[in-house]
């Protein structure tokens, strides 16, 4: 059931080891050059929760090439379990940075972030267990390669907003 998403899985691999690589260059870029300690920090927990979305990506693409339709709920309900754990320690990082405080700036966009994380990571976990009872259903693949795409784009907006892509901070004067 598997055949029609090979190409699917095998561009998932690649292209999210290769976002996963330039995710790291930016991190090491925007945050030396960063003067305000709080916004590095997001950037950092953003950067983490971002390479959460691409290691769950890389690793369900590449195992689910190895074996089929129970492989793939199996391993995706492992990286769900594995990003719902990892967003929550991440979520209490930033509270203990102050990153959800009223007053700080970008206090609505670190709480959408999570928001669509948990959403995403419960949907995959959701989606896994149905295709461990029902392993026969293509609507439940079809459903699990939408998740994969939707694991895409919040890994790209939360790197989008770590390289500081449109609001960076100025640089002191020399």
């Amino acid at each position: 059931m598997l055949d029609q998403y090979v190409r699917f899985f095998t561009v998932s691999t690649s292209t999210s080891a290769g976002f996963a690589g330039l995710l790291f260059v930016a991190l090491s870029v925007v945050n030396k050059d960063e003067a305000h300690p709080l916004m590095s920090e997001r950037r950092t927990i953003l950067a983490a929760s971002s390479f959460l979305a691409l290691a769950d990506i890389f690793l369900v693409s590449l195992v689910s090439s190895l074996g089929g339709t129970r492989v793939l709920a199996t391993t995706c309900l492992v990286m769900a379990l594995y990003g719902l754990l990892g967003t929550s320690r991440l979520r209490r990082r930033g509270v203990r940075a102050g990153t959800f405080a009223h007053d700080f700036p970008k206090r609505n966009s670190n709480l959408a972030f999570v928001a669509v994380a948990v959403s995403i990571f419960s949907i995959q976990l959701i989606l896994a267990l149905a295709l461990l009872v029902d392993s026969q259903r293509a609507g439940l693949v079809r459903a699990m390669a939408f998740v994969i795409v939707a694991l895409f784009v919040s890994a790209l907006s939360r790197a989008w907003v770590v390289a500081g892509i449109g609001h960076r901070s100025r640089r002191p004067d020399p």
